[in-house]
């Protein structure tokens, strides 16, 4: 659990903290007005698999300050060192390319990996968006990861550096990440990908965006996509979650990081209703791509990550929703600790190569239209 004196730290430099970090947290989580719906489980005591409470003893170890009291620089940093000791080594099995793109607010990097020895000459690809709060990471924390998914999925992935909060805030990532998507469709060819066939994928903060532009895609007619991978995706909260209390400590990130993480992202409460911040709080999910959804058992968002999914199954859209079991947030970026990290990429390489072969985008279902839903337990 997180220690009082660290919480109370937390609080008073998400007020206080000079610069950048100019919100408090008041009003600014949307979990804060829902019913408190189940009691919570001390990670100590939950049936976690080894490498994931290994990840969170080395948390709960941590004598320095927060990591959210921390400038954005620092934070980021702390957050490269911090996925450093539990990625999955450089497994050199694609090439990656370096590239900027224009995009609304300026130049956007990108990087473009293909699998090694690559014969075909237009790859479909994954446009993808990483995670972090919307505040961290970048494509060089998951280089390993998407070089994987590209190798063993045969696609050409991606990788999208959007802007971070909070010197960049809403909408500023999401325009960047939707101007990417536009770029790969109307230039993709240029570069040897195949604009007939693109499928957007994200991981937590990244997630968000994954479900922000497929909803975008379909309000405006394009691009069109295939598939939306959506990895513990921070898809907002209709105020229905039990995952949320049950682990609300001591699970890598829980409600009071949450709290400050909003509040670096948007300018304004009143933002919080925009399903480009919650896409779950979308009025319809019908007419979006196919989707595969990965959640980890003990996560504050795994609920509302499985409501999405139902949200979307209900609409008519086809949906494969898997909780990997005795795993926490941010399992598949850590596969170097964490085995079911290694077994989700297979998961996404394999449905990439599935949906791939089937052939180019098609129109989602239209609403009513009851697709096969796979949910499968580890």
């Amino acid at each position: 659990m997180m220690k009082p004196l660290k919480l109370v730290t937390l609080l008073i430099a998400c007020i206080a903290t000079p610069a950048v970090y100019s919100q408090t947290t008041t009003g600014l989580n949307p979990i804060n007005e829902a019913p408190v719906r189940a009691i919570l489980v001390p990670y100590t005591e939950a049936d976690l698999d080894a490498g994931s409470r290994l990840v969170l003893d080395r948390i709960a170890a941590n004598e320095g300050p927060a990591p959210w009291t921390l400038p954005p620089v620092q934070l980021r940093q702390g957050y490269d060192a911090f996925f450093g000791q539990f990625s999955l080594p450089n497994p050199h099995v694609a090439s990656r390319e370096n590239r900027t793109i224009a995009g609304p607010n300026g130049q956007i990097p990108i990087s473009i990996f293909r699998p090694l020895g690559a014969v075909t000459k237009q790859l479909p690809v994954m446009v993808y968006f990483h995670g972090g709060g919307a505040m961290t990471n970048s494509t060089d924390t998951y280089d390993s990861m998407l070089q994987l998914i590209s190798a063993k999925s045969g696609a050409a992935i991606v990788s999208v550096d959007y802007r971070l909060a909070p010197e960049h805030r809403f909408p500023q990532g999401i325009d960047d990440s939707y101007a990417a998507l536009q770029w790969v469709h109307a230039e993709g060819a240029s570069v040897g990908l195949d604009s007939s066939r693109i499928a957007v994928g994200g991981d937590s903060a990244g997630g968000n965006i994954a479900a922000v532009v497929s909803q975008m895609a379909r309000d405006r007619h394009g691009p069109p996509l295939q598939l939306q991978v959506l990895i513990y995706p921070a898809v907002g909260t209709r105020g229905h979650s039990r995952s949320m209390d049950l682990y609300a400590q001591g699970y890598f990130f829980g409600k009071a990081e949450l709290a400050w993480i909003y509040a670096q992202y948007v300018e304004d409460a009143k933002e919080l209703s925009d399903p480009r911040v919650q896409p779950i709080l979308a009025t319809r999910f019908d007419g979006l791509p196919s989707a595969l959804v990965i959640v980890p058992e003990f996560d504050i968002m795994r609920d509302d990550g499985e409501e999405y999914a139902s949200l979307m199954r209900d609409a008519g859209v086809s949906v494969d929703l898997h909780r990997y079991r005795r795993t926490i947030h941010a399992f598949v970026n850590m596969g170097g600790a964490i085995p079911a990290g290694r077994d989700a990429i297979d998961e996404v390489a394999a449905k990439l190569a599935v949906t791939f072969r089937n052939g180019k985008a098609r129109p989602a279902p239209s609403r009513g239209r009851r697709p096969v839903t796979r949910s499968r337990a580890q």
